[in-house]
């Protein structure tokens, strides 16, 4: 991922865990999906202490970084969830949604402190064969709407984003193997709202290869 001509509200962090961790931790954290009516696989999510340990080795470096770009005072990082998505058949992943607000009467309303967000993937996209289903996943790329722009998976690198409703993101239908990934909130000490003036442009300012 290239340099950003100007100031992104998306900071990324390419590679940061490496990929043989990302991968012991895919196979710590996975559960057999749980499964609808017709018979169907579902998202599942969970907790596991000792790879949220090992995940936050690699994220507490670079929480300076994160202070200086998004200009907040770090208070804490909350639980990482482990997210797990199997094949969903066209259907979207995960729907549209943000991290610290809900939509209710037309408008977003704030329920809780969380200011920033991130993932970090457990997983590498591959579009083509051979699939090594242990490593690779085909599908779930992480899109912003508003934005109209998106990442593909891409094991050991961490994004980072606001939490607030301007990003709502959704996750794309998986369409080979299963997507895993660790989510988690950062929280800054008093209050922090974003503040689009910092972040001029679009996506084709803030990256040139993203799609």
């Amino acid at each position: 991922m290239s340099t950003p001509t100007v100031k992104s509200p998306f900071l990324v962090f390419q590679h940061a865990v490496p990929a043989d961790v990302c991968n012991r931790i895919a196979g710590d954290v996975y559960v057999v999906p749980d499964v609808n009516v017709e018979g169907e696989p579902q998202p599942m999510a969970r907790n596991h202490l000792e790879a949220e340990e090992l995940l936050f080795n690699y994220l507490k470096p670079v929480i300076p970084d994160i202070e200086a770009h998004f200009n907040i005072k770090y208070r804490g990082t909350e639980r990482f969830t482990f997210q797990q998505f199997p094949v969903s058949n066209g259907k979207m992943a995960e729907q549209p949604h943000c991290q610290n607000a809900v939509y209710k009467r037309k408008k977003w309303i704030r329920i809780n402190d969380r200011d920033l967000t991130g993932v970090i993937w457990l997983k590498d996209y591959q579009d083509e064969p051979p699939f090594d289903l242990k490593k690779h996943v085909y599908g779930g790329k992480l899109e912003f709407p508003v934005y109209n722009f998106g990442f593909q998976p891409q094991v050991g690198s961490i994004v980072i984003y606001p939490a607030c409703e301007r990003f709502i993101s959704l996750t794309t239908s998986v369409l080979v193997g299963e997507l895993q990934l660790a989510r988690f909130n950062i929280c800054g000490e008093g209050l922090w709202l974003y503040q689009p003036d910092n972040f001029p442009g679009d996506f084709r300012s803030w990256f040139t290869d993203v799609v």
